[in-house]
């Protein structure tokens, strides 16, 4: 009888323990669903951050195509060809030795900042 009494104790610590390992292989299934989404959400991340440095690279571009005196130049409408050629040939001699584009930029915000009283 009294090998008995340790069976009594046994059985709820076996469905304790039982429980435990069905609620730990839950979450281990679940952290495996959670990480391959994961990952997933990143790959994406990723691809969507390079696709978005092109983007900005080929805006870039355009800005400095369409800002350019050479643009202006080449699409003024009240100008004779003979005065649009020597146009275009002085804006391409002034933007082909023009400082880098951080110093434009950073004295296009400088002007801006005076002009605005800043």
């Amino acid at each position: 009888m009294e090998n008995m009494t340790w069976v009594w104790v046994l059985i709820p610590i076996a469905a304790i323990l039982g429980r435990t390992l069905r609620d730990f292989l839950r979450l281990q299934a679940q952290q495996r669903v959670l990480g391959t989404s994961n990952r997933e959400l990143e790959k994406t991340v990723e691809e969507l951050r390079q696709t978005n440095r092109q983007l900005s690279q080929r805006v870039e571009n355009l800005e400095t195509i369409v800002v350019s005196q050479t643009w202006n130049a080449v699409h003024a409408s009240a100008v004779s060809d003979g005065e649009r050629q020597q146009r275009v040939a002085a804006a391409v001699r002034q933007e082909m030795h023009a400082p880098p584009a951080e110093d434009l930029n950073r004295q296009r915000v400088e002007q801006l900042a005076r002009r605005l009283g800043g």
